[in-house]
């Protein structure tokens, strides 16, 4: 596998860095800066430093130091709240451009992510935002997220990601500009995502289950609960069609892109893997983390995410029982 090819082709159009997996994730923080928190200078400045073709240990060690930079800013006692907030959001989503090139298998792992939650907390003090940390108790372990409450009358939105979402992501998606509009917003982590493979919540065949459990969450929360929506990116988009089809308390659904065969994509993606047999398959893997680190870091990232070590089995697993 060449430097510029990726596991999951997610956009088109090259902006800055030869490897598409890092240049797909610098474009989706240039839209994290139209809303708060970075300017674009600020990022085009970082990938100056990087140069084009970063490797994933450079692009974790300038975030992490840029994260740092910006705690020194925060040190100056005559900040304002809102430059308060808007640093510290700067600060959280430079934390979370760490977390995409660690390793979750490594000992750094848990530690950042924790840094990266205090970090977004404080941002959202700072803004005032009428938010609250949560836990929805699932199988034997919990699901945790974030409440942006508006109103007991306003309309509310459930907020759901794909396969590299952590729920602060969500803050972005829809927990601020539902904010800003009159919404209350459940932002929430289900099995796979976030940290919660670390817990042994890995991604299941049906993510109907734990979305009802954050519906029951919000009629307690809100025995008002009206105009209830969900909105799905990326895998959001399959995540969030079973639950439509399954529970009929949604009123409304969003997605980008609605996924209605996640085997098909699969099949497309990895079709002569498919054909591969498993002990040269991982060989032919273990190749292409030599030629290519970030392609490396995601298919143990995918392994993780999945409760796996073995990329063919995870395929075949999947393709078995991920089928609406």
């Amino acid at each position: 596998m060449k430097e510029s090819e990726v596991i999951l082709k997610r956009q088109s159009t090259k902006l800055f860095f030869k490897n598409g997996d890092t240049d797909f994730f610098f474009n989706w923080l240039l839209g994290i800066g139209e809303v708060f928190g970075f300017s674009h200078g600020e990022l085009y400045y970082l990938a100056q430093r990087l140069g084009k073709s970063p490797k994933p240990s450079t692009w974790k060690k300038v975030f992490l130091s840029h994260a740092d930079y910006l705690a020194q800013k925060l040190s100056n006692p005559d900040l304002s709240k809102q430059s308060k907030a808007q640093y510290y959001l700067a600060q959280t989503y430079s934390i979370r451009s760490a977390i995409q090139f660690i390793n979750p298998f490594s000992e750094e792992y848990l530690p950042t992510v924790q840094r990266m939650e205090e970090s977004f907390k404080k941002a959202t003090y700072s803004l005032k935002a009428p938010i609250e940390e949560l836990t929805i108790h699932y199988q034997e372990s919990y699901l945790p997220g974030y409440y942006l409450h508006s109103g007991d009358d306003c309309p509310t939105l459930i907020m759901i990601g794909g396969g590299d979402t952590y729920r602060e992501d969500l803050f972005y998606f829809a927990g601020y500009p539902g904010w800003k509009r009159g919404y209350n917003v459940l932002m929430i982590d289900l099995p796979g995502q976030g940290s919660n493979p670390s817990r042994e919540l890995t991604f299941d065949v049906n993510a109907a289950t734990p979305i009802s459990l954050c519906i029951d969450w919000l009629e307690n929360k809100n025995p008002k609960l009206n105009h209830l929506a969900i909105y799905g990116v990326s895998g959001g988009g399959y995540f969030t069609a079973q639950a439509v089809e399954q529970d009929t308390r949604i009123q409304a659904w969003i997605a980008s892109t609605p996924i209605y065969d996640i085997a098909e994509i699969f099949k497309k993606e990895f079709g002569s893997s498919l054909k591969t047999p498993s002990w040269l398959m991982n060989a032919i893997l273990r190749l292409v983390g030599n030629l290519n680190e970030a392609a490396d870091l995601n298919l143990q990232k995918y392994a993780w995410q999945f409760g796996t070590t073995d990329f063919k089995k995870l395929l075949m697993r999947f393709l078995r029982g991920q089928r609406l």
